[in-house]
């Protein structure tokens, strides 16, 4: 069977639902939450891109792979999804225009023997674009010093053109290019593993199918284009860390708007890849993942972007999963987006699908959800509180995070905002999770890891 991975970057599930006040109109999305299996508590490792398609890739936690903001590197030994695809034969490829996965960073894309960038068809400068890159602390280090990124990128004097190029939406062209590959290997009888990272619904949220600009013939729009670097550059300086940060309201709805915007054109152009892909029978022997890597804030518990979180905020993300044997289902289990390396690769080996997160036994017995943080050290007078690595587990309605401090608790049943944090322990927790029917195993596997990582972080947790 092949498989065709789509992650959304930066889709939180919560502006799919009612709960965030007026949520973006999405029919297909709708559409899917019927036509395939539907997760809807379904929950990413970390709070950004690396460590969490690394948990994805792997299986493992950020603490586990060790791909996060401290190493900026995957050099764990243990394989890829896309290299044991690779090596039983499979035609593997990445598909974005996100610097993440253009083989700058050691070890993210092993396994993938193509690697496409797709980049607007809209050529020459943009002004608004190259201001919002210049924004990026890890952009102006580059120009100094390398930094972020990897030294091939000093040499290349195109560097920061092709990064603000990046900005302009093209997912388009990358769905069209995934079912074109997918036509192809059907034609030549190979098998094949797709992941693309769908990067329109990431800051600045393109309001347009080509543009990162409002149209100007607007009073609103001209007001909202001239806001936007300036916006961004506060933002991209991640300035909402530092202590007395405070954004605009009209900075945080203008925002809130563009995202829902960029969440619709992206919901639509699902539509017509899903709709030409299953009208062409592609899906007919193709296992089919739609998800995100994290979720968004606009100032839900004082941050923005995707940082310094454990929230639900940017961990619960949509899951919807289509296998051609298995019929439409909603799913209410806690489920991680790590156990989709588990899945891929039994589908790809032909073995029992029931271990893996399709199968209900194997969810109740992992039916607690594990994610953790690793600051980004290279920030000066930031609050404490973003200063420290953090974890959480959820199960069912109950969430613990550890912090330096100690322990916060939440029931997600009166408090799914997060907003009320109760004090307490993770015997507290264990005790919760017992009298709510999570198993055994679960509790055990969940408990232990939490106190190994309080042990390694040196946090108290008794």
């Amino acid at each position: 069977m092949n498989v065709v991975l789509l992650v959304i970057d930066s889709l939180r599930a919560c502006s799919l639902s009612e709960r965030d006040g007026a949520p973006p109109v999405t029919p297909f999305m709708q559409r899917l939450n019927a036509e395939t299996v539907w997760f809807n508590r379904a929950y990413a490792s970390e709070c950004w891109t690396l460590p969490s398609h690394c948990s994805l890739f792997t299986g493992l936690l950020p603490s586990q792979h060790g791909a996060h903001f401290q190493t900026m590197s995957y050099a764990n030994p243990a394989p890829t999804i896309a290299e044991l695809l690779s090596s039983a034969g499979y035609h593997t490829e990445v598909v974005t225009r996100n610097f993440i996965f253009d083989g700058a960073i050691p070890g993210i894309t092993r396994g993938f023997r193509q690697n496409t960038r797709l980049l607007s068809d809209r050529r020459g400068p943009n002004p608004f674009a190259l201001l919002i890159a210049l924004a990026k602390p890890r952009v102006r280090r580059h120009i100094n010093r390398t930094g972020f990124f990897h030294p091939f990128h000093k040499a290349n004097r195109r560097f920061l053109a092709t990064f603000a190029r990046a900005m302009m939406p093209a997912d388009g062209r990358t769905l069209e290019h995934t079912l074109e590959r997918m036509h192809r290997h059907r034609r030549d009888g190979t098998r094949y593993f797709i992941f693309c990272n769908l990067y329109d619904v990431h800051a600045p949220y393109p309001p347009t199918p080509t543009s990162i600009l409002r149209p100007f013939w607007s009073l609103s729009g001209c007001l909202e284009n001239l806001m936007l670097p300036l916006t961004m550059a506060s933002l991209g300086a991640h300035t909402y860390l530092r202590p007395d940060f405070h954004l605009p309201e009209w900075s945080r709805h203008m925002l809130l708007g563009r995202y829902h915007r960029a969440i619709e054109l992206m919901d639509a152009m699902l539509a017509d890849f899903y709709t030409a892909a299953r009208g062409s029978g592609l899906l007919d022997d193709t296992l089919l993942v739609v998800t995100s890597d994290h979720g968004e804030a606009f100032g839900n518990h004082g941050l923005y972007l995707h940082d310094a979180s454990v929230y639900n905020t940017h961990l619960h993300v949509p899951l919807w999963i289509h296998h051609p044997q298995y019929p439409p289902a909603v799913v209410n289990d806690v489920v991680s987006t790590r156990d989709l390396f588990g899945l891929i690769r039994a589908v790809t080996h032909r073995t029992d699908l029931s271990e893996t997160l399709l199968g209900p036994n194997y969810r109740a017995e992992h039916c607690v959800a594990l994610a953790e943080h690793f600051y980004y050290p290279h920030l000066d007078s930031i609050h404490p509180r973003y200063k420290q690595n953090i974890a959480t587990a959820i199960a069912y309605s109950d969430k613990v995070i550890l912090r330096r401090r100690g322990v916060e608790r939440y029931d997600l049943r009166q408090d799914a905002d997060e907003v009320a944090p109760a004090s307490g322990s993770l015997a507290d927790f264990e005790a919760a999770c017992r009298r709510t029917g999570v198993s055994a195993t679960a509790t055990s596997a969940a408990i232990g890891h939490l106190r190994r990582w309080c042990d390694a972080q040196e946090y108290a947790h008794r």
